[in-house]
């Protein structure tokens, strides 16, 4: 269910999370700043989990907004906070005023509490006060060896506590991001929830659930789109106030002039885009997105060919004409198509129709669309990529005819896209 507010900057989904007696309700904010509420029953009480907490700039706008999604705060039983920013813990001193709220943060969080954070960071605080946040009750979350971790396309993502129960049915798992220079931030987590036992296990059918029953709470670590900046007076001081920030920083040596956002954190955001064959993203900016491996994989931008052949991406595209070059890259993207048939035949063994796989491909064309300077042309790329793959497949004598008739079928649609 969703609802729209063409005046009010934000929306409203509620679902009900399969298998379960769970409602998630995703709260999604045009310039970003999104939260998510679990729901369930407990003790006979409806509770809360959220998953961090909207822009410290809704403060007089918050409470009301929860009464109209009839959601209680004196039950939240915890917030999980996945990093310091403003617009994602902004307003979690309201929410932990509740008598059985906690906050679950990464242990490096407390710093940000006690104020030990740089002039940058300061800059975006706008009217937020961490200071606030001292009176809360704040469980800080250290890595420990004594704890797993989760490996996701070989990357380990320490598990900072045991999975919490949602509604007796899920759960949920918060994990810490590695450790990177450069980094978004210090003190993220991820947080994926599952109503399976393992939702790390995709070589057989589990009764009654798919991966996309999977949901992976994002923060800012993988987003399709980042934040929307409106045209406020009190967005325009922000900017032009960290713009001169930066200035200072790069006259003092401090700082360089461009920040590349797909150097920050790349092992990590490597991984989540190749760990899962298919699992729903919510993230803290933009609406929810699907993350397949199938992306990265198979539908191969130039860019990508750069990096597999041992270039920066930002390399010249010319190279990829080079005459000795070309048997290399047709080993590529004939391994990127043999992929891309797996895939598919292992979605179906999962248990999604045929109509259902071609809803997925359809949802993933169009998601790969818009973003930034630096990853708009490669998702055009990708895009064409996929019709070319899909038009291949639809004539491969060698394939079954089923995944022939899903290209056959799946095409048109694309096609139709604008």
């Amino acid at each position: 269910m969703a609802r729209k507010y063409p005046s009010k900057p934000y929306k409203i989904i509620k679902e009900k999370l399969s298998g379960t007696n769970t409602y998630l309700t995703s709260f999604i904010f045009r310039q970003g700043a999104n939260f998510y509420v679990f729901s369930y029953e407990k003790a006979g009480v409806t509770s809360y989990t959220f998953v961090d907490t909207g822009d410290s700039q809704y403060r007089n706008q918050l409470l009301s907004i929860l009464k109209e999604n009839n959601i209680d705060p004196s039950n939240i039983e915890r917030i999980i906070i996945t990093h310091r920013h403003s617009d994602h813990c902004g307003l979690a001193d309201i929410l932990a005023a509740g008598p059985r709220a906690k906050i679950l943060a990464h242990s490096n969080f407390r710093s940000f509490v006690e104020g030990e954070i740089s002039q940058e960071e300061r800059t975006w605080l706008g009217n937020l006060a961490p200071s606030r946040l001292r009176e809360c009750d704040i469980v800080y979350l250290p890595q420990s060896e004594r704890r797993k971790s989760v490996s996701i396309s070989g990357v380990d993502f320490p598990s900072l506590m045991e999975p919490i129960e949602i509604g007796g049915d899920g759960k949920l798992e918060i994990l810490a991001c590695p450790e990177s220079v450069p980094t978004h931030s210090p003190d993220q987590v991820i947080a994926l929830y599952s109503p399976r036992s393992n939702p790390y296990i995709y070589d057989k059918k589990h009764s009654g659930f798919l991966p996309t029953d999977d949901i992976l709470f994002s923060g800012d670590l993988w987003l399709m789109t980042g934040p929307l900046y409106d045209r406020s007076l009190r967005s325009v001081y922000r900017r032009l106030k960290f713009g001169f920030s930066r200035l200072r920083g790069l006259i003092s040596g401090k700082s360089s002039f461009r920040r590349n956002p797909r150097e920050q954190d790349a092992q990590a955001k490597e991984a989540l885009k190749r760990g899962f064959c298919l699992v729903r993203v919510k993230p803290g900016h933009s609406e929810e997105f699907i993350g397949s491996r199938i992306i990265p994989q198979s539908l191969l931008a130039d860019s990508d060919l750069l990096l597999e052949l041992g270039y920066p991406d930002n390399a010249d595209k010319s190279i990829l004409s080079s005459k000795h070059l070309l048997p290399k890259i047709a080993d590529i993207k004939e391994k990127a198509y043999s992929d891309f048939v797996r895939e598919l035949r292992l979605w179906i063994e999962l248990g999604y129709t045929i109509s259902d796989v071609s809803e997925l491909l359809v949802r993933i064309y169009k998601e790969q669309g818009g973003g930034g300077r630096l990853v708009e042309q490669d998702r055009k790329e990708r895009r064409a990529r996929l019709k070319a793959t899909l038009a291949r497949l639809r004539d491969d004598k060698v394939s079954s005819d089923e995944l022939c008739k899903l290209a056959e079928t799946t095409l048109p649609k694309l096609q139709a896209i604008q």
